[in-house]
């Protein structure tokens, strides 16, 4: 019996792709490649070529993990049914990681009715049905894991090489710089940007300290460095969430002036990955190469620079991890607040990105009591752990008649779908009587509205326990497992910490005094707002 599918076709390229990033191209062709390969494959197919078709591709992402935005997007699209087939161009496209794989072809899929092709690994679902791929996929995985871990040594080596070399790899270039047009891994000068970074160096040379020369670009409405990038490069994500307001900062200035890529040096390499597919790193040791490209200031200017900023020569300071430590933001322009100490120790926050901005409606020079926002964060957390336990009670409770509805519902399914089989075999014996001459025109008719009538009322019926199975589906919150789990790990805290806070807090946004908003990591805990209190 034939089945209709909705088909959702997953590209992806990796990181290490090194045409990735580079021009203007808004995607790879490898991209365009996979993309290609995998339609001409539907378009030849003699079953699936009439079938919808719906695209999904990462472009730059990893496959060492799940963490893709398009993967997800087509993830969910198949938990509410509107996809039953994935295509991709081979196993590695899907994943790198075998043990997920393996788990999604063996498990996942399964049990949602998803059949999965792999094109250039000749593999089928359909062709395993009531068993696995076999110990060819295992080891077919296993060695895209391999060569994933290689790849990334041998790429990152590549690209260390370039650096000592005095190439420029990165994806973008910076403030004051543009791609060279002619020269690949070369920077050339951006006339409009570079007067800009002129023109902070010799404010800064003439003794304005960082604060002032933030006033001052922002006083001539000069643009940030996003900004700039933005106006440029509409088309791009990065720094897509930049405001139209121009508001430079201090922090701003300083990345600027202790750049020093305006000398023609390239400073490359000053931290190196955890490991394959980790997004942590760790300081090391730099790579420096001078004369690289043209410079906009001279080395004597940065020099001088340096002295005016006083920080050049400072030891870093220690990071302690205090307990609301990046979490206290400005309720109007969304920033984390600066965090200072009073000569008598009592510590305070405050909005400092808007000391610069003379036309904002942040409350600039406003304290905050960093004690007592501590006691309404520790009060807040003592709420949601009270009221998460009383909810998973009820959940628990709901739970047991949740699991009773869905085992009904799939007994029923599965009888409709039975009844479907047999009526669907009746009417074939049915057309098979009336052209062997068994029974009359009229009566086959009769006979077949009477088959086409019960049909309908399956089909009917069918569709309303799928509405249904999703009804019961959306009534189960996923992060309620992950909820109760922080809760427990937390439920005995006696004290603010920094792991506590963090474990339950997104951000906190200070309005006023007396209006302080709580961003918490999970949603539907309170019914009133979407994760808001």
């Amino acid at each position: 019996m034939s089945r209709d599918y909705t088909i959702g076709i997953y590209i992806r390229l990796s990181m290490a792709d090194e045409d990735t990033g580079y021009g203007n191209k808004k995607e790879s062709d490898s991209i365009g490649n996979q993309r290609m390969l995998i339609n001409r494959y539907l378009d030849n197919h003699p079953v699936l070529s009439k079938y919808p078709r719906h695209e999904f591709a990462d472009d730059g992402y990893t496959g060492t993990n799940f963490n893709r935005p398009q993967f997800t997007a087509m993830m969910e699209k198949v938990r509410h049914g509107e996809i039953n087939l994935i295509i991709v161009k081979d196993f590695s496209r899907f994943s790198r990681d075998y043990i997920e794989t393996g788990n999604y072809l063996e498990c996942t899929f399964p049990f949602m009715g998803v059949r999965f092709i792999s094109v250039n690994d000749g593999y089928d679902s359909e062709d395993y049905k009531g068993t696995t791929g076999g110990l060819e996929v295992v080891m077919r995985s296993i060695i895209y894991a391999a060569y994933s871990k290689d790849l990334s040594v041998k790429t990152t080596s590549a690209k260390v090489q370039m650096m000592k070399q005095g190439k420029y790899v990165g994806g973008y270039a910076p403030f004051g710089y543009r791609m060279h047009p002619t020269k690949r891994n070369a920077l050339a000068i951006d006339p409009d940007s570079a007067k800009i970074v002129q023109r902070i160096f010799e404010a800064a040379v003439a003794g304005s300290n960082t604060s002032a020369i933030a006033q001052m670009l922002n006083d001539e409405d000069i643009p940030t460095p996003g900004q700039y990038f933005q106006s440029k490069n509409g088309n791009t994500k990065k720094f897509n969430y930049m405001s139209e307001k121009i508001s430079w900062d201090v922090a701003m200035v300083l990345r600027v002036l202790k750049n020093q890529v305006y000398t023609g040096t390239l400073v490359s390499h000053k931290r190196k990955s955890c490991g394959v597919g980790s997004r942590k790193t760790v300081p090391q040791e730099p790579i420096i190469v001078e004369g690289t490209h043209e410079a906009i200031i001279s080395k004597e200017t940065f020099l001088l620079a340096q002295r005016v900023i006083r920080r050049g020569n400072h030891e870093p300071r220690k990071v302690s991890n205090y307990p609301l430590r990046g979490l206290v933001c400005c309720g109007n322009c969304k920033r984390t607040m600066t965090r200072r100490k009073r000569k008598d120790g009592s510590v305070f926050y405050t909005c400092h990105h808007s000391n610069h901005d003379r036309d904002t409606e942040c409350r600039v020079g406003e304290k905050y009591s960093e004690s007592r926002l501590e006691d309404i964060v520790y009060n807040a957390i003592g709420d949601f752990l009270a009221f998460a336990e009383k909810q998973a009670v009820q959940n628990r409770e709901v739970g047991d008649i949740r699991k009773t509805a869905i085992k009904d519902c799939v007994a029923k399914l599965k009888a409709l779908q039975t009844q479907t089989d047999q009526l669907k075999n009746g009417k074939l014996r049915l057309y098979e009587k009336y052209t062997s001459g068994s029974i009359s025109k009229a009566e086959y008719l009769k006979q077949k509205t009477a088959f086409d009538e019960k049909l309908a009322e399956n089909e009917e019926a069918i569709q309303k326990a799928h509405e249904r199975m999703q009804e019961l589906d959306s009534e189960y919150s996923c992060s309620d497992e992950r909820v109760n789990q922080v809760c427990e790990q937390y439920r005995n805290q006696t004290a603010l910490t920094f792991e506590l806070t963090h474990a339950f807090i997104k951000a906190i946004y200070v309005h006023d005094a007396d209006n302080i908003e709580i961003l918490w990591k999970f949603r539907d805990i309170y019914e009133d707002t979407e994760g808001k209190k």
